[in-house]
């Protein structure tokens, strides 16, 4: 009778397991069980009954499948992904901790403005719970803007958008963390013959998905104007869903609502875009604090690190 009584213990459901975590983050964001089953070195059918295991338990279905293929994430799937992958980022850092000394001193960190594939603000904030004696500074701004300041040595290690080649940076180090293609998107379908001039909205100058936006439609000799300009990633979405204009977005910040534009109508083949992060490795305080990075972004990009490039 006292049992009942009792406050449900936090650790009562003991249900999920790391593995089935892994394996829905794995197909969700590698878009098939083939892909994930090769990352997670398991086999294909034992992926898809991690998967079946975990909806059973959720009471809910987290991919969107059609005739036997992954198409994508449901309602609750997009929910629950960024749950997933927070905690196997939080046990990931975890148990590197212990493998590395306590973190102490001030870091100047800059961050894109243009980007929001990566988890940032969470990186920061789990770095700092474990590292009580570490003080982050971090300003966030345009691409462009962030490697100005760390080439005029403001900061001191910077995660930046790119499209092409980062300059020289001397002896600074040279990071790819994460890659993704760019879409033309807009509220409904057409093509640029229906249109005189191309109206775009775009983050202001300074954002690498405006430049490679700007050169493509100058390589194809599209007319263009700006009809919106914003910083935020919320308001460049409101506007291209209220019809201002068309936009340029990487493919994991493309909303449901949006429709892409692509060869077919007209539009100009676009390049990838890189999330790069740059470091003065001057100190080991901050070749340190680039392994946390690392380890986080490893999480969030199918628990392997993609091609890392070094000047």
């Amino acid at each position: 009778m006292l049992q009942t009584l009792l406050p449900e213990s936090p650790f009562a459901d003991r249900r999920i397991t790391l593995e089935q975590l892994r394996a829905f983050v794995t197909v969700a964001e590698g878009g098939g069980f083939v892909r994930a089953s090769l990352d997670l070195g398991r086999t294909q059918s034992a992926v898809t009954q991690s998967l079946k295991k975990l909806e059973q338990i959720l009471g809910c279905v987290l991919l969107e499948r059609r005739q036997g293929h992954i198409v994508g994430l449901t309602v609750e799937g997009e929910r629950f992904l960024p749950m997933a992958k927070d905690i196997l980022a939080r046990l990931s850092e975890a148990v590197g901790s212990f493998r590395r000394p306590l973190l102490a001193g001030r870091i100047r960190l800059g961050v894109p403005d243009d980007f929001d594939m990566l988890d940032i603000h969470g990186m920061v904030s789990r770095c700092l719970d474990m590292n009580p004696g570490l003080r982050i500074e971090v300003t966030s701004a345009m691409s462009m803007v962030v490697l100005d300041m760390f080439k005029a040595g403001t900061i001191d290690v910077a995660l930046m958008n790119r499209v092409g080649d980062t300059p020289d940076l001397g002896g600074a180090m040279k990071e790819v963390l994460r890659r993704e293609p760019l879409f033309w998107v807009a509220r409904e379908k057409f093509t640029l013959a229906d249109v005189s001039a191309l109206p775009l909205v775009s983050f202001p100058a300074g954002c690498t998905y405006r430049k490679a936006m700007l050169e493509a439609l100058k390589r194809a000799g599209i007319s263009s104007y700006p009809a919106y300009t914003s910083s935020s990633y919320e308001n460049i979405r409101k506007a291209v869903l209220a019809g201002l204009g068309v936009a340029v977005l990487p493919k994991a910040s493309l909303p449901r609502d949006h429709i892409i534009l692509g060869e077919e109508d007209g539009f100009p083949a676009l390049p990838a875009t890189e999330l790069v992060m740059i470091a003065n490795l001057g100190q080991d305080l901050f070749r340190r604090f680039v392994g946390f990075l690392e380890c986080s972004a490893d999480v969030g990009r199918q628990f392997h690190l993609r091609q890392s490039q070094a000047s």
